[in-house]
């Protein structure tokens, strides 16, 4: 088991921490395009197989019945923040169901989302099931489930005919029976099934371009591609990696994270999956990863990088907002990234700079 350093944080020049992880790039024929470290390691692929799981919904006719729109669909793909814009979608949805949020198997939480945390906070209410980053997704699931006439009570178990539907449909997506893997529970206590990742590439390359898939499963993974590309905000949200990728790429690069290091990118147009794990669960490298091997495919053009620019080369700053640090990928890895040289220049002018600063302390 081996793994590449994809990430370096550096605060003054000097490296201070170090993030290694394994990723795949795959296209839709099965073929393996690129690969770094261990791939063939099980892994969690935990919410960046949402889009996937999401297809149950348009696929069984539910989303027809219950007038499901772009918004709907985007956010039944979604790790929301809980900004309001997501809290109000998923209360409307589930009246519109005849359903409230004791249906929803996810926990009680306050949003992800900063400013809504504490807007909530400050008027004395607490967090709810609504507020969870997984609560589309459930609602997504108890749709499918009323359309189709299932029990809605332990909709979230793994013995449950959604849930063995929804593995079905991964295992064909990933072109591997999934149920051969070990399976764990979801922070959202969905079941939470683990594959190798390059099968996770594949999965994604698939979704990409579902040209080999079923006219009915291919048709509905394109009007995900839709949803997700006319509401970017409702997959994340405001100032998120995935939103900011899907809304500046116009749908050429459809990503979604996972938990522990996880992030997944489908490009349509090319028919190429990628999956990248960070080994060590860092959420701070696995979209400088992503983002460094998208350059490396030549996947963004020099306008989406420089409107990206935040989510590649971030910046880490204090308390007092001062800049003093950066989070880049590691120099030894992918020589050919213009990211990684426009990272060495930038490293370079910080050098000098702080150079300067100390001879002025030092004269």
């Amino acid at each position: 088991m081996s793994y590449e350093l994809f990430v370096e944080v550096t605060r003054n020049g000097t490296v201070e921490s170090r993030h290694f992880g394994a990723a795949a790039v795959c296209d839709f024929k099965g073929n393996l395009v690129d690969s770094w470290g261990d791939i063939e390691s099980l892994v969690f692929p935990r919410s960046a197989l949402k889009p996937i799981l999401a297809i149950h919904l348009i696929e069984s006719g539910a989303s027809d019945q219950y007038a499901l729109g772009d918004a709907e669909l985007s956010l039944a793909c979604s790790s929301h923040q809980g900004e309001q814009m997501h809290q109000n979608l998923v209360e409307s949805w589930l009246n519109r169901l005849g359903l409230t949020e004791d249906h929803l198997a996810c926990g009680a939480v306050l949003p992800e989302h900063t400013e809504s945390a504490h807007q909530l906070l400050a008027s004395g209410q607490h967090g709810c099931r609504i507020h969870h980053n997984c609560s589309g997704k459930h609602t997504g699931f108890l749709t499918t489930a009323l359309h189709l006439n299932m029990p809605l009570d332990n909709y979230h178990l793994v013995d449950h005919p959604l849930q063995q539907l929804s593995l079905d449909i991964l295992s064909d997506l990933a072109d591997i029976d999934l149920k051969q893997y070990p399976m764990g529970i979801d922070g959202c206590g969905l079941p939470a099934p683990t594959m190798p990742l390059l099968q996770l590439a594949h999965a994604m390359a698939r979704f990409a371009k579902p040209v080999r898939l079923s006219d009915e499963r291919a048709q509905a993974i394109y009007r995900l591609h839709k949803a997700i590309t006319n509401e970017p905000l409702y997959i994340a949200g405001q100032g998120t990696v995935v939103s900011e990728l899907n809304e500046v790429t116009k749908g050429a690069v459809l990503a979604k994270t996972g938990a522990e290091g996880i992030l997944t990118a489908a490009l349509p147009e090319r028919g190429l999956g990628i999956a990248v794990k960070i080994t060590d669960g860092s959420a701070r490298a696995r979209s400088v990863a992503l983002l460094a091997i998208l350059d490396h495919l030549d996947a963004l053009s020099d306008e989406e990088k420089h409107k990206l620019q935040a989510h590649i080369l971030p910046t880490l700053v204090n308390s007092t907002g001062q800049t003093v640090g950066e989070i880049h990928p590691a120099a030894s890895w992918l020589r050919d990234s213009t990211v990684i040289e426009l990272n060495e220049n930038r490293r370079n002018l910080n050098r000098k700079g702080f150079q300067k600063i100390h001879l002025k302390k030092s004269s």
